[in-house]
């Protein structure tokens, strides 16, 4: 009996020893691959979906009758501007891609005890959002190619949600028809998961469907057009604080670069790490370890709205967030692809320094490639669409502190925007906070602002910065014959929570000069 206690605890020991041995995923893989504890059963209440089955059901509701292959599969994906690229870029370390599913999208199989199922479920990962295409020398999108950290501007999650919804209800119907395109796509599938499916996914999804109106989203907000997120709204889906008024806090996705360089998170600054001053100027040799595990520790939080986690879940993910923000803080954004005049840039230099670094922060380097020094963490009101400023809630507070995050988040509403950090600009458009001006042309007045246009699977203008286009019947359309890599939908910023208004003021005091100058400079932040 001894001999066999002491056998049990060496192989234990050896156990222990093995897994203390095996690495940690570094930064970008974390950033790349990890679920951050967002795959699990709980999750498909609110924003994961049964994998297997959505697939199955959208490439059976495929518009183009395409197929019922993986090809299909990825062009209906990536019509919502998913991207399924071959490589990525912009990692400190090589990090393959998927060849099962697109980028951001984290997959895995969960088996719940009660009921006793097992089946894949699929959450929306970091690089969802945050990896956009990289960007040929005329502006093209390359979405063979990912670039990490990028925002993903065309990532419609409004149209994924419905597409889902209308294909669930549709094809839901003919359980036979559905599993065998579930075979057909995903023929690794065990007896146990098609069991699972058949008895008990697909009838909860019926009961669960019919409640949906025809054409609607299952969530009661809307996540706006493409490269839009409505965070807010979805925070308060978790804390069950969602009004009954439209919710319209729509925001755009920004570029990672420099993000250790804020004091607050949130476009209102609503998050902030616990006995830190709100608002306070961040330079270099500030970014410390201490400042970046703490931003971490917000960041982990994240996963609540975005992959359905509940507070105490996320807070086990604060050493993921922890390798991730060590990452993006050595990251650097893209290149800017396109020609950068350097003299002009020279000028734009010293008009940034005079208009625009007191709120957005001070770079040094050369011109056509300047790194942040120094960040101001200005916050205020510059006339733009209040919508979101107020949208952060007391009860929304009460709810994000609790489960322990009350330890290392101080959440409250503000009222107000933070400025945002230019590093990674050009690749971010369309701008403002919502996303409602389409180049920094317009954003600096030198071309009315459109009030409508489209985004989605657009390329970029080199000259304007920004998305290409040109009026046509009351929208700014794409040039002609330039096909998108994924729908495109028409911004209309007569909409609630989307009007172009804002920072004239601090633009109408530069000349038209000093303005094509000061895009030249922002093409190297």
């Amino acid at each position: 009996m001894k001999g066999r206690i002491g056998l049990g605890l060496c192989l234990l020991l050896l156990a222990a020893a093995s897994s203390r041995a095996k690495p940690l995923p570094g930064g970008a893989e974390t950033f790349t691959r990890h679920d951050f504890g967002a795959v699990n059963f709980r999750a498909l209440d609110t924003v994961a979906v049964p994998w297997k089955l959505v697939a199955a059901a959208l490439v059976l509701d495929d518009p183009q009758g395409g197929e019922i292959a993986q090809t299909t599969l990825k062009k209906r994906l990536q019509s919502f501007g998913f991207l399924w690229p071959e490589r990525i870029q912009g990692a400190d370390v090589p990090v393959m891609p998927s060849r099962d599913h697109p980028l951001g999208i984290t997959v895995g199989a969960v088996t719940p005890g009660l009921p006793p199922v097992k089946v894949t479920v699929a959450n929306l990962g970091c690089a969802s959002c945050h990896a956009g295409p990289v960007y040929a020398t005329d502006g093209s999108p390359d979405p063979t190619s990912a670039w990490l950290g990028s925002p993903n501007t065309s990532l419609d999650l409004e149209a994924y949600t419905r597409a889902v919804t209308t294909a669930l209800k549709s094809q839901t119907g003919d359980t036979p028809r559905l599993l065998e395109a579930v075979r057909t796509l995903f023929p690794g599938t065990d007896a146990w998961e098609m069991a699972s499916l058949r008895w008990a996914v697909i009838p909860l999804a019926r009961r669960r469907l019919a409640e949906v109106p025809e054409g609607l989203s299952p969530l009661p907000f809307s996540n706006g057009s493409p490269g839009l997120t409505n965070g807010i709204a979805a925070l308060k889906l978790q804390g069950h604080v969602l009004s009954e008024a439209q919710e319209v806090g729509f925001t755009s996705i920004p570029d990672l670069a420099d993000r250790s360089f804020r004091s607050t998170l949130l476009h209102d600054g609503a998050y902030a790490p616990q006995g830190q001053p709100r608002w306070r100027p961040i330079a270099r040799e500030d970014l410390t370890v201490a400042h970046r595990d703490s931003l971490a520790a917000i960041t982990s939080f994240f996963t609540v709205p975005s992959m359905g986690q509940s507070p105490r879940g996320a807070l086990r993910q604060i050493p993921a967030a922890q390798r991730t923000l060590a990452w993006l803080e050595t990251r650097r954004p893209q290149s800017f692809p396109g020609p950068i005049d350097r003299a002009a840039a020279a000028r734009g230099s010293v008009v940034y320094d005079r208009a625009c670094a007191s709120c957005h922060g001070v770079y040094s380097g050369p011109v056509e490639r300047p790194r942040l020094q120094r960040f101001p963490n200005w916050h205020g009101q510059v006339a733009s669409d209040p919508a979101r400023a107020v949208a952060f809630t007391p009860e929304l507070t009460r709810y994000a502190v609790n489960g322990g995050y009350d330890k290392v988040l101080d959440a409250r509403p503000t009222g107000e925007y933070a400025a945002p950090l230019l590093s990674g600009l050009w690749a971010t458009a369309p701008y403002m906070h919502n996303g409602s001006v389409p180049t920094l042309a317009q954003f600096l007045l030198l071309e009315p602002r459109s009030e409508r246009f489209l985004v989605g699977g657009h390329r970029l203008d080199f000259k304007a910065v920004g998305i290409a286009g040109q009026g046509r019947g009351g929208v700014r359309v794409y040039p002609e014959g330039y096909t998108p890599w994924s729908q495109p939908v028409v911004y209309d910023t007569r909409l609630p929570g989307r009007s172009n208004r804002g920072h004239e003021a601090q633009v109408v005091g530069l000349t038209l000069a000093e303005r094509r100058d000061l895009i030249e400079y922002l093409k190297g932040l």
